[in-house]
């Protein structure tokens, strides 16, 4: 199934112009619909409440100073809609008008509200989420929007570096070790998969593994995807970091992996291959749980 619906969430932080890009991009390629997604916090109820000892003056600060940080946001957001959607003469249509199947067209929602609810409500119906990693300062940011499209959409996401890149999914990697996350992944990245140039399967040489890469190539093959394994052996820095390594070597401009194969709490405290690749890797990744 073609990517027809692509969501791209802005939250005018430093990473929503890498969203904005990729989603433009891959929306260009799959003539699929793009829909920018921000969404603007209530500072009225994004106050916590109110314990002994903070009085009514440092409540109206803080309202004040979240007022102040949700409005530059959104001008940040808007600005890059008008910059790489309307200036540039895309074809723009209202946010909830109904475009024509194949047809690469462009909208915008801006709201008022939960990003964490709005992302599931817009997510669940669109074929891929894109959300840009962003830089230490915002890290918190992640945490609650990415686990919300990885974890309850139901649907893949696209984490993008920071910084916007040209184009992705020409040379295309897939981290393959035959567990049913990274085998969701690579059914979600078909489209992805039958249009690049290079595939790559990366599957790494480890005691007790049963990935073999020749397996997924031949069912790709009949995609019409001609893949190339590519075993290797990891060194003595972690699993992440190899898999990132090794598509540096293939020159991969997108990197396709299932996400969090042990608990969410597991890799948190033992830390894991889906944590290395999240805050490491410079090129975009397509997750899917």
């Amino acid at each position: 199934m073609p990517l027809a619906k692509l969501l791209a969430v802005i939250d005018g932080g430093s990473g929503s112009e890498a969203a904005v890009t990729a989603a433009l991009d891959l929306g260009r390629r799959c003539s699929a619909r793009v829909e920018l997604l921000h969404v603007e916090i209530d500072p009225e109820s994004a106050v916590p409440m109110v314990g002994e000892g903070m009085s009514g003056a440092a409540v109206e600060q803080l309202v004040q100073s979240l007022r102040v940080e949700a409005e530059q946001r959104r001008e940040r957001a808007r600005g890059l809609y008008e910059k790489h959607c309307v200036a540039a003469g895309l074809n723009v249509v209202e946010a909830h008008a109904v475009s024509a199947p194949g047809t690469f067209a462009v909208c915008f929602h801006g709201l008022v509200g939960s990003e964490v609810d709005e992302v599931l409500r817009y997510g669940r119906l669109s074929d891929l989420t894109v959300v840009a990693r962003p830089n230490a300062e915002e890290e918190g940011g992640l945490t609650t929007t990415f686990d919300a499209a990885l974890f309850d959409s139901g649907r893949p996401v696209l984490l993008v570096p920071a910084m916007p890149a040209a184009g992705l999914g020409s040379a295309v990697a897939i981290a393959w070790d035959r567990s049913r996350e990274a085998t969701r992944a690579v059914g979600a990245a078909l489209p992805l998969l039958t249009a690049a140039e290079k595939v790559v399967i990366l599957a790494a040489r480890e005691p007790g593994s049963e990935a073999e890469p020749s397996e997924l190539a031949a069912y790709l093959a009949l995609h019409g995807v001609a893949a190339r394994t590519w075993a290797f052996t990891p060194g003595s820095g972690s699993l992440g970091e190899a898999l990132l390594e090794e598509a540096a070597k293939a020159e991969a401009d997108l990197l396709v992996m299932g996400a969090y194969g042990h608990s969410r709490l597991r890799e948190m405290v033992l830390g894991g291959v889906t944590r290395a690749i999240l805050g490491d890797a410079a090129i975009p990744v397509l997750l899917m749980h």
